[in-house]
């Protein structure tokens, strides 16, 4: 019996900087690879949407902007807590 793969989206990938009242976040996220819907403020604005989904992201805190708190694979970052999103590539 044959086994089946998943189903995996194909995305675009954006590089931005996520700015919160208390940290600064680089990392990826990733946009239908589509036409409808590929655009990073349609990302911000799904409705429906409550985390905006990060990969490889980097975390800064105010007191040291040079050098990362941490650094993870994956993090979920509330939308009603970010205050600027900017794509850096």
């Amino acid at each position: 019996m044959a086994q089946s793969r998943p189903h995996v989206a194909s995305t675009e990938r954006i590089k931005v900087s996520i700015e919160t009242r208390t940290s600064t976040i680089v990392g990826t996220v990733h946009l239908p690879a589509v036409e409808y819907r590929s655009r990073l403020s349609d990302l911000l604005t799904q409705q429906g949407t409550v985390f905006l989904n990060v990969t490889d992201a980097t975390v800064y805190t105010p007191r040291d902007a040079e050098n990362p708190s941490y650094k993870t694979s994956y993090l979920a970052v509330n939308l009603g807590g970010i205050e600027i999103v900017r794509p850096l590539d």
